[in-house]
C-alpha cells in the first residue's frame, strides 16, 4: 500500500486544520439516489466529466494532478508482520470528525479514488462510527472508487468496491512474514464471497522462493481473486536482512515476466515491472498523497532518502500508464 508509518523526523508533511463543523461537510453527491437507474447513471457521468479532461491533463500535457488519496486511519494491528512497525506504536486513531473533514477536503482538492489502510483499517472505530461509515461517507461526497488494504483476518465484510489481501506466499513461507495466519485468511477470501479481490504479495529476502508456488495454488485452487500484485520490501528503518538490492531484485522480476508469458495470475504489467528493474521512474508521485493522524504527505510516509529502494510496483504502474505503455493502460483498467 501507498501509506506506511516511517519514524524519520524530516519527512515533509502539512498537518490539516478542521473545520468547526464536520458532518455538514458530506455535501457533494449528498443526496442522489444511487440505487435507481438514473442514479447509475448520474454516477457515470460524472466519471466521464471527471476523467475526459483529466486523462488529457495527464496523459498528454504530462500535468500529475491529484487523483488518488489514501488514509491511514489507525496504526492498531493484531499481527506483527516481520519487518513492519507500523503496528501497535501507540498514536492515537483517527477521529471520525478529522475523518470527514479530511475526505471534504481532498475532495474539493480534485482526489477522486480514495484507500483506506492502517495499521489494520478494520479494527479503527470511533465510538460508534466504524470502516463502513468511513466507506459511505466518502460515496457520499462523490469519491468514485474506495479501496481497502487489510491483512484478511478479520473477514472481508465490507462494501469498499476493491480489497486488497496481504499474503506473501503459501504456508511454510508465509509465516516468515506474517506469522501462522495463512488458514484464516484463505478462509476469509474464499467465504466472505466479496466481489473484487486482489492479492498484494511483498517479496523480501524470506520470500522470494514462494513466488511461482502461490501462482500455480492461487490459478490451481481458483482461488477467487483478480490475481496478484508483487511489491518489493522497502527499507522504511534502514536496509536490513530483508532487503533485497536492485541486483537481486532483476533476475526476481525477470522470473515475473516469465510468469505472466506463462498466464499465472500476475497483476503487475510487463511495463510497470520492466520500470521497477531498470529503476526509470520518478519518485514522489504528487498524483497520490497519505494521511494519517499526524498529516499530510506526498505519495507516501517514507523519507527521500528511502526512495531509492522503493518496492511500490503500484507506482511504476502509474509511470508506466502516463507514459502510455499498452500493458500498464490495459491493465489499470482492472480497478475501474
Amino acid at each position: 500500500m501507498l501509506g506506511v508509518y516511517c519514524p524519520y523526523k524530516e519527512v515533509p508533511h502539512y498537518p490539516l486544520t478542521l473545520s468547526p463543523v464536520y458532518l455538514m461537510k458530506i455535501q457533494p453527491d449528498q443526496g442522489r439516489d444511487h440505487s435507481n437507474g438514473f442514479g447509475r447513471i448520474r454516477i457515470l457521468w460524472d466519471r466521464v466529466r471527471f476523467y475526459i479532461p483529466y486523462t488529457w491533463r495527464f496523459l498528454v500535457l504530462r500535468h500529475p494532478e491529484p487523483l488518488i488519496y489514501g488514509i491511514a486511519l489507525t496504526d492498531r494491528c493484531n499481527l506483527a508482520c516481520k519487518g513492519c512497525h507500523v503496528s501497535n506504536t501507540g498514536r492515537p486513531d483517527m477521529p471520525w470528525e478529522q475523518l470527514v473533514d479530511s475526505l471534504q477536503n481532498a475532495w474539493h482538492r480534485g482526489f477522486r479514488e480514495l484507500y483506506f489502510s492502517g495499521g489494520e483499517p478494520m479494527l479503527w472505530r470511533d465510538g460508534e462510527h466504524t470502516l463502513e461509515d468511513a466507506i459511505v461517507a466518502a460515496r457520499r461526497m462523490g469519491f468514485f472508487h474506495v479501496h481497502l488494504y487489510t491483512n484478511g483476518t478479520l473477514g472481508l465484510h465490507t462494501s469498499a468496491d476493491l480489497v486488497w489481501v496481504s499474503m506473501d506466499g503459501l504456508p511454510g513461507t508465509f509465516e516468515r512474514r506474517r506469522g501462522k495466519a495463512f488458514a484464516q485468511v484463505e478462509g476469509s477470501v474464499r467465504q466472505g464471497r466479496h466481489p473484487k479481490v486482489a492479492v498484494i504479495y511483498v517479496i523480501d529476502r524470506n520470500t522470494a522462493d514462494g513466488i511461482e508456488p502461490f501462482l500455480r495454488w492461487v490459478h490451481a485452487t481458483a482461488f477467487p481473486v483478480m490475481g496478484v500484485m508483487f511489491y518489493f520490501h522497502t527499507p522504511y528503518y534502514g536496509r536490513d536482512e530483508l532487503f533485497l538490492t536492485a541486483e537481486e531484485r532483476a533476475p526476481i522480476i525477470d522470473r515475473l515476466l516469465d510468469c505472466i508469458k506463462a498466464r499465472l495470475p500476475v497483476i503487475n504489467s510487463r511495463a510497470g515491472l520492466l520500470a521497477l528493474k531498470s529503476g526509470d521512474w520518478p519518485r514522489r508521485l504528487p498524483v497520490a498523497y497519505v494521511l494519517d493522524i499526524d498529516g499530510e504527505y506526498v505519495c507516501c510516509r517514507a523519507s527521500d532518502e528511502i526512495c531509492a529502494d522503493c518496492g511500490y510496483a503500484a507506482c511504476t504502474e502509474i509511470t508506466e500508464f502516463q507514459r502510455l505503455r499498452p500493458s500498464a493502460l490495459l491493465g489499470m483498467l482492472r480497478y475501474w
